[in-house]
């Protein structure tokens, strides 16, 4: 259990250095668009939406088991390799942990295959959301919809099962 909480933690470190920024920016400028085109949610779009929630969270299980694989495979302990992540994602190398030369060449190497892994998980939930009958764009639109109503947040725990 604590492997998947390091590997989640990993996934989350890797996930928000890289795509953060660029997030940020995108979900800026399409926020306001998005509610103003399509802020009404049918049953069926309500349903839809929860079983793909469904079925990310056993894409995220897998997707962590592969993590924690990689990570083993790569050569460094899961609290090494998060020591050195962190350092680096802190932008603090002077009072960072102290890494050898051995050590960050198997870090990077361990974070381009960690890095392929979320973009094949990516990859899946797509297919997964668009297997439901639902756009990657409506998808997103009742992502935010949602994530500013929180009679809508229960609706679809209880759907989900959560």
């Amino acid at each position: 259990m604590l492997k998947l909480i390091l590997v989640g933690g990993v996934a989350g470190v890797l996930y928000l250095s890289v795509s953060l920024p660029v997030h940020g920016q995108i979900e800026a400028r399409t926020t306001q668009f998005f509610e103003a085109e399509h802020s009404e949610i049918s049953p069926l779009e309500l349903r839809q939406f929860a079983q793909v929630l469904q079925q990310f969270q056993a894409i995220d299980y897998r997707t962590q088991q592969k993590m924690a694989m990689a990570i083993k495979k790569g050569g460094l302990s899961y609290e090494r390799f998060m020591e050195i992540g962190q350092s680096q994602n802190n932008y603090n190398y002077a009072a960072g942990v102290q890494a050898s030369l051995e050590e960050l060449e198997k870090f990077q190497k361990t974070v381009s295959e960690v890095e392929e892994i979320i973009v094949n998980t990516e990859q899946k939930k797509e297919r997964v959301i668009q297997s439901q009958g639902l756009a990657i764009k409506r998808f997103r639109q009742i992502e935010t919809i949602i994530s500013q109503d929180s009679k809508l947040q229960e609706k679809v725990q209880q759907m989900v099962g959560n």
